[in-house]
């Protein structure tokens, strides 16, 4: 199954790299704690680096707001330890723009906010949002987002990022074909009671530019319940230049969970991950404030990424763990 693929070493065999992670930084504004916090998380966790991106804002003016000049300090005090994404302004752009809109200085307006990304030491794009949905526990602080996939701008950074060799970072809700809103996100009124079908502007995304490289974030864990393995398959074959990283929160019966309700992986996730080996990575989508892990991805999600990872042979879990990461990100540079 393994033969002539050819799988990058790992930092460490016992590291983990965390490709999506974040600083929470409301109520409490405490970047220094956060990054205090998510230092001690990490080591204990065996988490050698991590990934620091903002999340996908859709206003400047919200109290969660930042960008990748924010936390540029992270990287100062620990280059070792941390790498930075960077793209609120980018993803606020893309939100606020009419695709019809879509002019010539719109696109060098766009092109100058992803150039100041790059000048800021990002080694990729993100997060950013084609569909968003809102759970309900966060209420109004977590925005529904949706514009088409194949949005100008969205085509624009795909360019972009194959320019420069520099991932993005892609939150997708993925919806196969029209459906009713899942009961359990109907407590939120920001999410729509119908949601439209999004998979072929997404594959029209994907197929613009095949030498971008897209880091579909989520996938084990999704409110949709839309990423099974067979769907996710057909995507991997279809468009190589295709990425997907675990996030784990916690195990589930529904096909699109990767670990079974008692914590285990599923075998036919690890069947899926031992064919693509080189497509899968760890991105725990952890916030930490001053606190400890304040949303998204527990103690034990980072656990279940270990889980995952042990359940692997070698040399795919270390592609999984971290070679996949340095390659993809470049890292080693």
């Amino acid at each position: 199954m393994l033969i002539g693929v050819s799988i990058p070493a790992a930092v460490s065999s016992a590291e983990m790299i965390d490709t999506h992670m974040h600083f929470q930084l409301a109520p409490t504004r405490d970047p220094e704690g956060s990054l205090r916090t998510a230092l001690a998380i990490m080591d204990k966790h065996g988490i050698g680096r991590s990934l620091l991106m903002p999340p996908p804002i859709v206003s400047a003016s919200a109290r969660t707001y930042y960008d990748i000049d924010d936390m540029a300090f992270v990287v100062r005090q620990h280059p070792q330890r941390f790498a930075l994404l960077g793209g609120s302004r980018l993803n606020i752009m893309i939100h606020e723009t009419p695709a019809a809109s879509v002019d010539a200085a719109k696109k060098a307006s766009f092109r100058a906010q992803a150039d100041a990304v790059v000048a800021a030491g990002a080694v990729g794009f993100g997060e950013i949002a084609i569909h968003h949905v809102s759970i309900p526990a966060m209420g109004s602080q977590h925005a529904y987002e949706s514009v088409p996939a194949d949005h100008p701008l969205l085509l624009q950074l795909a360019d972009i990022a194959a320019e420069l060799n520099m991932p993005v970072d892609l939150h997708f809700d993925l919806v196969p074909e029209d459906m009713p809103l899942p009961e359990v996100l109907r407590p939120n009124p920001l999410n729509p009671a119908k949601l439209e079908a999004n998979a072929e502007p997404f594959k029209r995304f994907l197929a613009h530019n095949r030498q971008a490289k897209i880091i579909w974030s989520h996938v084990g864990f999704e409110p949709l319940l839309n990423r099974q393995p067979k769907r996710v398959a057909a995507l991997l074959d279809a468009f190589p230049n295709l990425y997907m990283s675990f996030r784990l929160n916690r195990g589930g019966p529904n096909p699109a969970a990767a670990i079974d309700p008692e914590g285990k992986l599923k075998a036919q996730w690890q069947e899926l991950i031992l064919r693509y080996p080189e497509r899968f990575m760890l991105g725990s989508d952890s916030f930490y404030d001053h606190n400890g892990i304040s949303r998204g991805s527990s103690e034990e999600g980072l656990a279940n990424l270990r889980m995952l990872v042990e359940s692997l042979p070698e040399p795919v879990r270390s592609a999984v763990a971290s070679g996949n990461a340095v390659r993809l990100y470049r890292l080693d540079r």
